[in-house]
């Protein structure tokens, strides 16, 4: 089955993927005829999907069952989730239940079981709850008529509805067939997900794909995205100063101008370079500009920090739609991509920590410990510079100052005027060295690199004493988090940036 979307421009682009999740019922009459119906909407709904259509269900009554056998039977994958322990629902099946349970578990792409519930109603409604989350668009079979437990298909569709999904209701003995919240259906089938075009519009940068495979595919659109980040970062640093020098020169010119001959010249000048100050932000798009980089190196740390954790034993979703809604059908298409990966794994622990540890937490303690030096370097030499010119600027304003009588009186040094324009251009440059600083961020920057550099020592240590999977999953999800923590104020700027995205 291939993963690729139906209409690609370029080679590595992620696939968008549309999620249908199942409630429904544990026994119907005619089993024959809502099949045929789920079939049929199954089959609708893939030929109206542009990339990868899958199913979100549970395997533990006759509904769900005959939805994850339709998925299977039409190249759909099907993710499964499952009350803990397997045995609790094991128990309760009937044999012939629970032989095609065991069917639909082998075949499924993943195998989930819901944490933190007990067995029971409970657990069940918890279950039910996760499907609904964990989809676009809710199929559910229902005879329409109120649930006697919490765990009932009225109260899953019923918060579906509350949510805004869009619900197909299956009538489980008529078999009429209503939509609830169409306008979401609609919206839906005719939205595309803008932020996944424009990253996978980006350019390849070289990027190919050497196999047909899940992994590869999600290896090689991270590199994608982080030549492109990398490419446009030095871009909006070096743009970003040439409005901040035109200004600081507008000011010398107008300024010390006046001091100087044909001063009339000077203010032109002047001028001049100040309504290039302003028209340069507009003119060379910097605002967009930054605004591109930010959602590039974005999703790509996203990417790279779902990667890091490939090839753990079970799903860990570290950053979610919630944190940052703009990637959540990159966030779909990765997670599916992991789960569709056969190749696929899993390694022994003491593989996957020293792996983690040598790829992960290394490459970002060197990373934080070099960049840190980097900004503390910046930092001091902008400081330096800005002391030393406002220091030279005072020292020759007080000698101006305190020899200004004789100086007027004698008419003998002709330098008047040059130390007068040497103090503005030197109180200019510290403005520059000061405005530096500030846009920068170098202080700041050195601060947070020493506090992930330290956080990341300590977590390395823990990681290396750790034996059992579970604590070694809870320490690389905090790494994860912590590394991801500055994407908060990227995504701030993203979305209070007013732009057309195209």
């Amino acid at each position: 089955m291939s993963f690729h979307p139906k209409v690609t421009n370029s080679v590595v682009r992620l696939p968008t993927v549309l999620a249908i999740g199942f409630t429904g019922c544990s026994s119907f009459a005619d089993e024959p005829r809502i099949r045929r119906l789920v079939c049929d909407l199954l089959i609708k709904q893939q030929e109206a999907t542009q990339g990868i259509l899958y199913g979100v269900s549970s395997a533990t009554s006759e509904g769900d069952l005959l939805f994850s056998e339709s998925c299977l039977q039409f190249g759909i994958p099907i993710r499964v989730l499952l009350p803990p322990p397997q045995e609790y629902f094991r128990k309760d099946s009937n044999t012939d239940n629970w032989l095609r349970a065991e069917q639909v578990l082998k075949k499924a792409v993943s195998v989930s079981f819901v944490s933190g519930q007990e067995s029971g109603e409970e657990g069940d409604y918890a279950r039910g709850i996760q499907i609904v989350q964990q989809s676009q668009l809710l199929i559910a079979l229902w005879d329409g008529e109120p649930s006697v437990a919490k765990d009932g298909t009225q109260e899953i569709v019923s918060f579906a509805g509350g949510i805004g999904r869009p619900v197909i209701w299956i009538h489980s003995k008529t078999g009429a067939i209503q939509i609830l919240n169409e306008p979401a259906l609609k919206r839906i089938q005719q939205t595309h997900d803008q932020e996944l075009n424009f990253l996978n519009g980006l350019s390849d940068m070289g990027e190919t794909l050497l196999t047909d495979s899940p992994a590869e595919l999600a290896r090689a659109w991270l590199q994608k995205l982080d030549k492109n980040a990398s490419r446009f970062a030095p871009q909006v640093r070096r743009l970003s100063s040439i409005p901040i020098m035109y200004t600081a020169a507008a000011a010398f010119s107008s300024g010390a101008g006046l001091q100087m001959p044909h001063s009339k010249v000077w203010l032109g000048i002047g001028t001049a370079l100040g309504i290039t100050a302003a028209a340069i932000p507009i003119v060379l798009r910097l605002s967009q500009r930054q605004t591109r980089w930010a959602r590039t190196r974005t999703a790509a740390e996203v990417c790279r920090s779902v990667l890091a954790l490939w090839d753990s034993p079970d799903e860990y979703q570290v950053i979610g739609p919630e944190i940052i809604p703009e990637l959540a059908g990159a966030l779909r298409s990765l997670k599916l991509l992991r789960a569709l990966d056969g190749s696929r794994s899993e390694m022994a622990l003491d593989e996957f920590k020293r792996r983690y540890r040598l790829e992960r937490i290394s490459q970002q303690l060197q990373y934080f410990s070099t960049h840190a030096v980097q900004s503390g370097s910046e930092a001091r030499n902008y400081r330096i510079a800005s002391c030393l010119c406002i220091g030279l600027a005072i020292l020759i304003s007080m000698w101006l100052f305190v020899d200004g009588k004789e100086l007027a009186i004698a008419h003998s040094f002709v330098g008047k005027r040059g130390l007068a324009v040497a103090v503005s251009a030197l109180f200019q440059l510290a403005t520059i060295s000061g405005a530096f600083l500030i846009v920068k961020d170098c202080k700041r920057r050195q601060w947070r690199y020493r506090e992930l550099h330290n956080c990341l020592k300590e977590w390395d240590s823990e990681l290396s004493a750790l034996r059992t999977w579970t604590t070694v999953m809870n320490v690389t999800c905090r790494v994860e988090r912590a590394l991801l923590v500055e994407l908060l104020e990227w995504r701030f700027l993203v979305r209070n940036v007013k732009l057309t995205r195209k």
